[in-house]
């Protein structure tokens, strides 16, 4: 769900100062009831109307320490596998993890090499093949 936008908080927080109803707010304003109760509740608690929402999620475990290791190890073997680079770092990590790091860091990985491209499967009889 998307913060109530700063301007429409100042006007919540201003018709409560001319005495309306949390209900007449919330049906001027289009949100729930509870919602601008929590803006006036929050405006209360931290004197600031400036939304929470940079505290939301999970924090990463990218560290920068961690992402300068992942690039001295990808500039010593820049052919490492994704588990080689997971067991190196300061604790051991899954491969998607890693695989998720890199991709953040602007790094791809090829399924096959240039040189070993797929080929088509090879399901079933030979064309022409007797039985």
């Amino acid at each position: 769900m998307r913060a109530i936008p700063v301007p429409l908080r100042t006007r919540i927080v201003e018709l409560y100062g001319q005495g309306k109803s949390t209900r007449e707010i919330a049906q001027f304003s289009g949100f729930c009831v509870a919602a601008v109760r929590r803006v006036r509740q929050q405006f209360r608690e931290r004197r600031t109307l400036e939304p929470r929402t940079h505290r939301c999620g999970r924090k990463t475990l990218l560290t920068e320490e961690r992402k300068q290791r992942l690039r001295e190890l990808l500039s010593e073997r820049p052919d490492a596998t994704l588990a080689e680079l997971g067991r190196r770092l300061d604790r051991p990590f899954r491969t998607s993890t890693i695989d998720l790091w890199l991709r953040r860091l602007g790094w791809k990985f090829k399924k096959n090499s240039g040189r070993r491209r797929a080929g088509p499967t090879r399901h079933g009889r030979k064309k022409g093949a007797l039985a």
